[in-house]
């Protein structure tokens, strides 16, 4: 899919690039780096693993704590890197779609908030 499908499927799906955030406060950072927006359809999907699965488990918190402590000094160091983008990216690529196949949605999502 080139860039001009890509960003026309992300529209249809809510992507606003209005309120796009760009390393957000307590935003999943290495992934918004990779897919380029906070409110992109695979960091969606992250969010809501973290959110519904990860922060619902004593090894999942611990989880999030170290990554929230780490990551956003990693992607200021190596963010714009080429060999990180690439490695992260194949990476994050099979955990959304393995995600999105166990049913995890990619559709827009708010933080915090219960979806029915």
């Amino acid at each position: 899919m080139g860039y001009r499908e890509r960003y026309r499927h992300m529209r249809r799906l809510g992507y606003d690039p209005k309120r796009a955030r760009r390393g957000a406060k307590d935003g999943c950072y290495i992934a918004t780096a990779i897919y380029g927006s906070y409110d992109s359809p695979e960091v969606w999907t992250l969010r809501r693993f973290r959110d519904y699965k990860l922060a619902n488990n004593f090894w999942g918190k611990i989880f999030i704590k170290v990554y929230y402590f780490f990551s956003p000094t990693i992607v200021k160091l190596f963010g714009k890197t080429k060999w990180f983008n690439s490695f992260w990216k194949n990476r994050l690529d099979k955990m959304v779609k393995k995600l999105n196949d166990e049913g995890v949605s990619n559709k827009p999502y708010n933080d915090n908030k219960k979806e029915c």
